[in-house]
């Protein structure tokens, strides 16, 4: 009986050994993981790095489409400029030779190609925009005093990188500005 005892004894002892030398090498591979983790786990050499990258490229972005919308803007100014213009060209009184008024229909140049050429529309645009000038109203064909002539200018908006970054912004935008004033 004694030998068996020691038999069972043995086997449990030898169990506990592996047991053991179990829990000594896991104990182990968790030191070797918790010094990994001290050593490189708080490296922070590249950090900088990548959040300097993150962060300029949203700034990028932010910055183009600040420069995007002052186009728009600075086109818009130049097209309400150019109609006020127009329209300032069209409504002072002009005459003939004999005396008589001339109507603004009939100016020479006409409003169109005084904005166009003479107060150099085209040059202050970029060229996709494709400035159109439509002189209007009851005193564009009369002239009659006191009548209100219509300037009204359209150009087109090309986006740089608005159009590329939101879905659905659509690629132009049409710009128009108008002026009435009445004729002197």
């Amino acid at each position: 009986m004694d030998q068996r005892r020691q038999s069972i004894a043995d086997r449990s002892h030898a169990k506990k050994a592996i047991a053991g030398s179990i829990v000594l090498v896991l104990a182990g591979v968790g030191t070797c993981a918790k010094h990994f983790y001290r050593r490189f786990g708080k490296r922070t050499d590249g950090a900088v790095t990548v959040e300097f990258a993150i962060i300029i490229s949203v700034f990028l972005l932010i910055v183009a489409g600040i420069m995007d919308f002052g186009h728009a803007w600075y086109m818009q100014q130049v097209i309400t400029n150019a109609s006020r213009e127009g329209a300032r060209y069209g409504i002072t009184y002009k005459t003939d030779t004999s005396g008589n008024r001339i109507a603004p229909s009939a100016l020479s140049p006409t409003i169109k190609n005084y904005l166009l050429n003479n107060y150099h529309l085209t040059n202050l645009l970029p060229s996709d925009a494709s400035p159109d000038v439509t002189p209007g109203g009851d005193g564009y064909n009369s002239g009659t005093r006191g009548t209100p002539l219509e300037v009204k200018v359209t150009a087109t908006k090309t986006w740089f990188i608005l159009s590329s970054l939101i879905p659905g912004f659509g690629n132009q935008k049409t710009l128009t500005a108008s002026t009435v004033m009445l004729c002197e």
